[in-house]
């Protein structure tokens, strides 16, 4: 499992997300933020551990999704966005992959949108 694999997995697994808005991932920031809703994400890689007693390689590490919903209309869209992340995600096996934990962090605002994270916790494992 490689780190490039495990960012694919997580990617592909948020593009198939029914209804969600445009995505943005590492490196493909647009120039000029969109006036709706969109998602910015990320994987945040821990450092790799190995397990000497069967030589298993664990990965782990947090895929954070910032939903951005425009200023002004309130938390219930991004908070209905972050719901549906945290159904999608939930204690999920997908592509080698284990999800577990989803929390959502308190939202913030900015000149044009409200943003809140969804941390999405995931491990996998090699032998």
């Amino acid at each position: 499992m490689l780190f490039n694999h495990i960012s694919n997995a997580l990617e592909q697994r948020l593009a198939a997300l029914p209804n969600a808005p445009p995505v943005y991932y590492d490196n493909q920031a647009p120039a000029t933020p969109p006036s709706g809703a969109f998602f910015m994400a990320k994987n945040l890689p821990k450092p790799t551990v190995i397990d000497t007693f069967d030589a298993t390689e664990i990965y782990s590490g947090i895929f954070s999704i910032n939903i951005y919903t425009p200023a002004g209309i309130g938390r219930a869209m991004a908070e209905n966005y972050a719901d549906e992340l945290h159904s999608f995600f939930f204690n999920k096996r997908f592509d080698g992959l284990h999800t577990s934990t989803v929390s959502c962090s308190q939202g913030m605002l900015t000149a044009t949108h409200y943003v809140i994270n969804v941390s999405v916790s995931y491990r996998a494992f090699t032998e």
